[in-house]
């Protein structure tokens, strides 16, 4: 995250839901694919910044060479907890990870540090995302690799459209959730590749992804948005019943998707690539 009031979106008891029900559901696939896109370049060091609670940063401790080094950033306090706590004890021959809270746009290293960023699912949520990516450019080496995801339209992820659907249901006058209007927002690759070469990156790849998410059941799907993502922030001045209702609502349009069992999900991103 990378300004205070998008950091307070992800308060409270949304980490440990963001990680329990999260993670399994939409991230861990992308994280095992960024953890391999990244290990493909043989960094020495590396920078994760939005790291969450630590999905993509457990892939890297584990995968990167003995010798690299690995920091692992984010706005949020609560976020990084998490992270740290579910990162430790370290498997054997882990990489150690150093964990500190950054701002994406004023970040505090040194120009030249490190050989390749890494960032899931964080710039969408960027204030100003030249300026992140400028930050990015600064902090890299020459000839440093910059990697980044983001979701494509919420059309293309089942749970999230679901949540949508029962949100527009249950809150009619409501304006557009953080979902549909942030988390799922910024999908155009045209403005995806502009905004990284207004911070001075050359994008060299701009992969559409589509994997598989899964969840133990519709009804764990339908709760991971409503309490693991700022829609649950946005969601609190209805009260909890509101909350419960669309919850109720995204697991019935789930089952009659996808039965009552395990959930298996297509989910699509973009996966890019950029220098310095």
């Amino acid at each position: 995250m990378a300004d205070d009031a998008a950091a307070r979106l992800f308060r409270g008891g949304v980490p440990d839901a963001y990680e329990r029900l999260m993670v399994p559901l939409v991230f861990q696939p992308y994280a095992d694919d960024l953890v391999a896109r990244a290990v493909s370049h043989t960094p020495s060091a590396v920078l994760e910044l939005a790291a969450g609670t630590g999905v993509v940063t457990r892939g890297l401790a584990a995968a990167l060479p003995p010798e690299s080094t690995l920091i692992a950033t984010d706005l949020n306090d609560g976020m990084l907890a998490v992270a740290e706590r579910r990162g430790a004890p370290r498997p054997a021959g882990a990489r150690p990870v150093a964990w500190q809270a950054a701002d994406a746009q004023a970040l505090p290293f040194d120009a030249e540090s490190f050989d390749l960023v890494v960032c899931q699912f964080g710039v969408m949520f960027f204030p100003d995302r030249p300026a992140a990516h400028a930050q990015v450019r600064r902090v890299l080496r020459p000839g440093g690799i910059s990697l980044f995801s983001v979701w494509d339209s919420i059309a293309t992820n089942a749970v999230a459209l679901a949540v949508d659907e029962a949100y527009r249901r249950v809150l009619p006058d409501a304006p557009p959730n953080v979902i549909t209007r942030v988390a799922h927002g910024y999908h155009d690759p045209e403005t995806i590749r502009a905004d990284a070469e207004a911070g001075g990156l050359v994008v060299v790849a701009l992969d559409e992804v589509e994997l598989i998410g899964e969840a133990e059941s519709a009804a764990a799907a339908a709760a991971a948005i409503p309490h693991g993502t700022p829609l649950r922030a946005e969601l609190e001045p209805y009260g909890p019943e509101v909350s419960a209702r669309i919850e109720a609502i995204t697991a019935e349009l789930l089952e009659q998707r996808f039965g009552t069992g395990p959930v298996r999900t297509p989910i699509r991103a973009f996966v890019v690539t950029a220098h310095r």
